[in-house]
């Protein structure tokens, strides 16, 4: 059995993302199996026909239970996917007990290094978190997402995580919506897990700051290339979430919600990560001639940060 299983959920609009983040999972670690919750049916026909060595692909009725049908009947799609995140991960985690770690991981989110590092920061943990790490432009946005971002949810196999993850499970069937809750320290699936080190044993935060990079943090880091590799000050770069970046087509993109990325980030990282998404679409576009999907229409968002290849 593989020592890593990671689940992570997937519909039209995240697919070229998925296939992106699968082979850079790829690249950097064999010794794993990527579980895949498929929100459409294209979805999961196209990743079923494509055969990927490491990615097994579920239909919702997989892991749906009555209490996840009750709370899909009074959400809308997006929150009905954030509420479906830790009930895969359970279901992954009850259904593959041998692995030795899990993770959840979203579907826009690139490696760069292997994912191995960040377990490795402290063996004895038995959950991990990423902090936002919010730059100064970022700052006001605690209040409304929280500390740590839900992007990357790692834990051991042992009771602690398994209660954990159940615990997570079932506070986003009670309550899962996009609009927060900032009085009640809520927003979607994501501030719950703020209460772990209050309630279970070994939460690690995760030091290293080449985990979760992202826009809202960005501003924080000198990023450079040497010896091979991508740093963010003196910390290999493992992953970076690429959050709100929107796809026009195999050629055109938006960046950001925001002007002022980095120039290094947007050489380094973003026009890297812009070719794969391009390589994807095409692969999966030669193959299946009538998807038309997982496109944002010109016009629908503002061209904020505009790129094309």
């Amino acid at each position: 059995m593989r020592r890593f299983h990671f689940s992570t959920i997937a519909s039209n609009n995240y697919l070229y993302k998925l296939i992106v983040m699968y082979k850079s999972l790829e690249y950097y670690n064999n010794d794993f199996h990527l579980h895949v919750l498929c929100v459409d049916e294209e979805v999961y026909n196209i990743l079923s026909n494509l055969k990927f060595k490491h990615l097994k692909c579920y239909k919702i009725y997989h892991i749906q239970d009555k209490d996840l049908m009750k709370a899909k009947a009074n959400r809308t799609r997006q929150e009905y996917a954030w509420t479906l995140k830790p009930a895969m991960m359970y279901y992954v985690m009850k259904n593959f007990s041998s692995a030795q770690y899990y993770a959840h991981i979203d579907a826009d989110i690139c490696f760069y290094s292997s994912l191995e590092n960040i377990f490795n920061e402290n063996i004895d943990a038995s959950l991990y978190l990423t902090d936002h790490n919010n730059s100064n432009r970022f700052m006001d946005t605690y209040d409304v997402t929280g500390r740590y971002n839900t992007g990357f949810v790692g834990c051991k196999n042992n009771n602690d995580a398994l209660s954990a993850v159940v615990w997570w499970k079932k506070q986003c069937i009670k309550w899962c919506y996009k609009e927060p809750d900032i009085k009640a320290k809520l927003f979607g699936d994501q501030r719950y897990v703020e209460r772990w080190a209050n309630l279970f044993s070994n939460v690690h935060i995760v030091n290293t700051k080449g985990a979760n990079v992202a826009v809202w943090n960005i501003d924080n880091y000198h990023i450079s290339y040497r010896d091979g590799a991508i740093y963010v000050d003196d910390d290999k770069l493992i992953f970076y979430h690429f959050s709100g970046l929107s796809i026009y087509n195999s050629r055109e993109f938006n960046l950001a919600w925001f002007k002022g990325l980095p120039d290094s980030a947007v050489k380094l990282i973003y026009i890297p990560y812009l070719n794969l998404l391009s390589e994807a679409i095409e692969n999966v576009q030669n193959i299946f001639h009538n998807f038309t999907k997982g496109f944002t229409r010109k016009g629908q968002i503002p061209d904020i940060y505009y790129y094309r290849l």
